[in-house]
């Protein structure tokens, strides 16, 4: 290793003790949902599914969001953990994981007014990575399947993709160009 690669490496290992954690949109979205008002809350949720997050710990924190906020519970954090403690989610290893994806969302210092923002984000991630999965989906397919199948087993794909592509101009209607809490139609 040359004097200029460990300089990198040291300005690399530097940079990384200080960025914020797990500060992705999906993290920001639940601090966002944990901050914001009830009806802003109540409109956030209705746009997004558990399967729109990448990460599984998300997941489960919207989730229980959503249960409470969907039933006119408070949904702040230590509701949270109340909810997930009263379903049997903090045991073991996988517990301490999710109450710690809880802190980092609580402290992740997310504007709730961004919470539309922030939803579509997550969406249209989610919206990218279905067509990533459709992909390696007819790839393997053509490695695979029958030759009268292939056909059929693209169009099943694609019907799909035409769903989530309206469900996607769906959410942009709602949430519009500049969405705002309180405001989503």
């Amino acid at each position: 290793m040359t004097l200029t690669d460990q300089a990198d490496l040291d300005r690399y290992i530097s940079a990384a003790e200080f960025a914020p954690q797990d500060a992705d949109t999906e993290t920001l979205l639940l601090c966002a949902l944990l901050f914001a008002g009830r009806d802003a809350a109540a409109d956030i949720v209705d746009l997004l599914t558990t399967a729109d997050f990448q990460q599984s710990l998300h997941a489960e924190l919207f989730d229980a969001i959503a249960a409470l906020v969907t039933t006119g519970q408070p949904h702040d954090a230590a509701m949270v953990l109340a909810h997930l403690e009263r379903h049997g989610q903090l045991a073991g290893h996988h517990g301490r994981r999710l109450a710690y994806a809880l802190t980092t969302a609580t402290t992740a210092r997310a504007d709730p007014i961004a919470a539309p923002y922030y939803a579509h984000a997550v969406i249209s991630a989610a919206y990218r990575r279905s067509f990533r999965t459709a992909g390696a989906a007819i790839t393997e397919a053509a490695e695979n399947l029958p030759e009268h199948e292939l056909f059929e087993y693209m169009v099943t794909i694609g019907c799909a993709q035409r769903a989530a592509t309206r469900r996607l101009e769906h959410v942009r209607a709602r949430v519009g160009t500049a969405p705002t809490v309180g405001a989503i139609k």
